[in-house]
């Protein structure tokens, strides 16, 4: 009678499972249709719709100071042609471009951020982006507020 050790066993063992995994992976991952196109994986476009109004307040805190060049006002921002009343619209689309919605859909409220005050710059945008509505507020409350207005620092302060 022949013995099975550890050793014999294991590689066996190991190929048994690699083969049902290999099944495991491959059920359903077939293409509904033979020869069927791949979904559309085009880069965004860089010129997409973008149209926002951008309402920049200082808040109430009278011990802080607003970064140089912070003025309370609003804008109007749209692109695809760059334009609107923003300072300068072709470098705040060019912005947008790089960095998509995220930071305008971004809920830091459950995050754990860093316990600074950043400024008293508070900036209300709302409008659409790629087809995705806004209606946020940018402020410096701690990090990661202050993270995420740095990210459209060209969009909300020029």
């Amino acid at each position: 009678m022949r013995k099975h050790t550890f050793a014999t066993a294991l590689p066996t063992r190991l190929a048994a499972l690699a083969a049902l995994g290999l099944l495991i992976t491959a059920c359903g991952n077939e293409p509904t249709e033979v020869n069927a196109p791949a979904p559309d994986q085009t880069a965004p476009d860089e010129t997409a719709e973008v149209e926002l109004v951008i309402e920049r307040s200082l808040s109430e805190e009278d011990a802080l100071t607003p970064e140089e060049g912070f003025e309370e006002g609003e804008w109007t921002l749209t692109c695809a042609p760059a334009g609107g009343d923003h300072p300068d619209p072709e470098a705040a689309c060019a912005e947008i471009a790089d960095v998509g919605t995220e930071p305008f859909t971004l809920d830091t409220s459950d995050s754990m951020c860093t316990m600074q005050i950043g400024g008293p710059e508070v900036v209300r945008v709302t409008g659409h982006v790629n087809g995705t509505d806004i209606d946020t507020e940018f402020n410096k409350r701690d990090g990661c507020e202050i993270e995420r207005f740095e990210e459209v620092h060209t969009v909300l302060n020029p």
